[in-house]
This record gives structure tokens, C-alpha cells and sequence, in this order.
């Protein structure tokens, strides 16, 4: 059984600790805002007048602003591993390639997708994701890119999987890189750009309800 004194000091730790990942959290956000506001290098100045902290603060927590870019670009991959690992409903468990749960299953992707890649926005914008992309292995990147074709082939019919013209249409229609044309080139509203995602999806499998 801890002392009083004990109790106190245990105490102030773990509300130091609660408030040093709260202030790293807010760093992490504010670089997130600014690029996505177009300040696609912010400096640490700019990051921590966002975050409401003082630039000592911001190097206390981390020492240079290369530390803080590795941080962001992990965050990021963390989320999307999160978001892209969520268990399909207990449901839909069985076999993922049956006809009648294909179309449900791929409107749950491209609904996770869309989150992911919003969240991922901002950073595919950046200077950053553009130093990060310089100094990853081609290997690295491969690998992300195969694990993305991999879940989107797990939840197909296999009719369309096995399509092949079929199938390298639908990855590249739920790519990043065209959720960014939407997005950025045509200035569309998450919401529109959804609905122009379904409804591509929509026509390339011949499903009238996306």
C-alpha cells in the first residue's frame, strides 16, 4: 500500500506524463491544420503559435524539426494501420468472396479509405511526405502498396477479383492519388467526392445502390 507521500508523487507523474502527450498531440494537430490550410512546410514558429505553446516548448518535446516530421509521418502510418485493420462485422466473417456480401464489404473499404485519406491529406501535400518519400526504400513503399491491393482483393467476389482489367481499375479509382485529384484538383467537398467515389465504384461493378 503506497504512502500519502508516495500517492502525491505518483500522482504528479502521471499527470506530467498526461500532459506531455497532450502537448505532443497538440503539436502533431497543428502541423496537420496548417498544411491543410496550404502551409505545406510550416515552420516550428508557425507550429507552435497553431498548438499554443512556445517554440521551446515545441523542442522540448522534440529536438529538432526533423524528430517532429519522423513523428508525423508515423502518426499517420499509425492511423491508417488502425483504420485499415478495424474486423469487418461478425456478420460478414465468413466467406469474404460470396457474391451478395462483396458490394457491402467494398462499400465498408471505401468508407474507411476515405477517412484514412483525409486524415493522409494534408501530409501527401506536404514538403514533408516529399522528403519522407526521398529517404523510404522503394521496398517499404512497395510493400504498403501490396498490402492495399491484397485487402481490397480479400473482399471482392471472386468474379471481380479475378478480373484483371476489372480489379486494377477499382485499386486505382480508390488510390490516394485520385481521392487527392478530387480533393485538391477539382476542389470537391469530402462529401462530393465520396459520392463521386461510390458512384465510379457504383459503375465499374454494376451495383446501382453505391
Amino acid at each position: 500500500m503506497q504512502s500519502p507521500v508516495e500517492t502525491v508523487a505518483s500522482t504528479s507523474t502521471d499527470g506530467r506524463r498526461e500532459r506531455s502527450v497532450s502537448t505532443r498531440r497538440r503539436i502533431l494537430d497543428a502541423t496537420r491544420r496548417l498544411t491543410l490550410s496550404g502551409k505545406f512546410d510550416p515552420t516550428a514558429k508557425a507550429i507552435a503559435g497553431q498548438a499554443g505553446i512556445t517554440t521551446r516548448t515545441l523542442f522540448r518535446h522534440f529536438p529538432d524539426m526533423e524528430t517532429l516530421h519522423r513523428e508525423i509521418i508515423l502518426d499517420a502510418q499509425s492511423y491508417a494501420q488502425t483504420v485499415m485493420d478495424e474486423p469487418f462485422p461478425s456478420d460478414h466473417r465468413g466467406d469474404l468472396h460470396a457474391t451478395d456480401q462483396g458490394p457491402v464489404l467494398l462499400q465498408m473499404v471505401i468508407e474507411r479509405r476515405v477517412r484514412i485519406y483525409e486524415y493522409l491529406l494534408p501530409l501527401h501535400a506536404s514538403a514533408i511526405s516529399q522528403r519522407y518519400r526521398s529517404s523510404a526504400t522503394e521496398q517499404a513503399i512497395r510493400r504498403n502498396i501490396r498490402r492495399r491491393r491484397k485487402r481490397l482483393k480479400e473482399i471482392l467476389p471472386r468474379a471481380m477479383a479475378s478480373d484483371t482489367l476489372l480489379f486494377e481499375s477499382l485499386d486505382g479509382i480508390l488510390s490516394i492519388e485520385f481521392w487527392i485529384s478530387l480533393r485538391q484538383d477539382q476542389q470537391l467537398s469530402v462529401a462530393r467526392a465520396t459520392q463521386v467515389l461510390r458512384y465510379a465504384v457504383a459503375r465499374m461493378t454494376g451495383e446501382n445502390h453505391c
